[in-house]
């Protein structure tokens, strides 16, 4: 949610200033976004990875359970940094109308899941974990297709280190839409969460009913 909802922010505000031929400011919108994602990133690794195992416990007293859910959390969020980073990619790309790198992730994602949770060929067995490290690898593989992208058919916007001092009149105007993109992305995950802590108390089942039908 804060990466696509802040996403959203950076792509408005960069199509904004390039609709008005305002190409130094679109070049900070999209600078200065992605040194607030960089930001974003390693705060939100590290808070996620050390608040997974009191996250899961709100839901579950199951060991295996939460066996199961910490595997799969430590290695999904260790590629926070990647997959918040490659957002904002996403967002800058569209905003300048490019939107094809973002299939090269899905794909690889798909065909790795099977492979990786099943050990086959010549792939480990890694269950659970396999499925996490088969979306990290997808992810990378997306921020990876971006940057050559960028480096290679550069787009009208210009990511450079000069532009990424933060500006109170820039960082004001990112947050200002991408706040609310964020809660509007969140608010769903916030429900299910609450729904979820309400029939634990009854029985498991309710939950796995609830996680089948979302």
């Amino acid at each position: 949610a804060v990466g696509v909802g802040f996403g959203i922010g950076i792509n408005a505000v960069i199509a904004f200033h390039l609709g008005a031929g305002e190409k130094d400011k679109a070049d900070r919108a999209a600078s200065q976004g992605m040194l607030l994602s960089l930001v974003h990133g390693v705060g939100l690794t590290l808070l996620c990875i050390l608040g997974l195992p009191a996250f899961l416990g709100a839901f579950t007293q199951s060991p295996s359970v939460l066996a199961l859910g910490v595997a799969y959390g430590q290695v999904a969020f260790a590629f926070t940094l990647i997959i918040v980073l490659g957002l904002t990619f996403e967002k800058t790309f569209q905003a300048v109308g490019r939107m094809k790198a973002t299939l090269a992730g899905c794909v690889t994602n798909i065909v790795l899941d099977p492979l990786l949770i099943f050990g086959l060929g010549p792939f480990p067995q890694l269950g659970i974990t396999g499925a996490a490290l088969a979306t990290g690898l997808g992810q990378s593989l997306t921020l990876g297709t971006y940057l050559v992208l960028y480096h290679f058919r550069p787009i009208p916007v210009t990511i450079a280190r000069r532009d990424m001092a933060p500006t109170r009149t820039m960082v004001r105007r990112l947050y200002a839409i991408g706040v609310p993109a964020t809660l509007n992305l969140a608010l769903p995950s916030v429900l299910v969460s609450a729904l979820n802590g309400i029939l634990a108390t009854f029985s498991q089942g309710y939950v796995l009913v609830l996680g089948i039908y979302y």
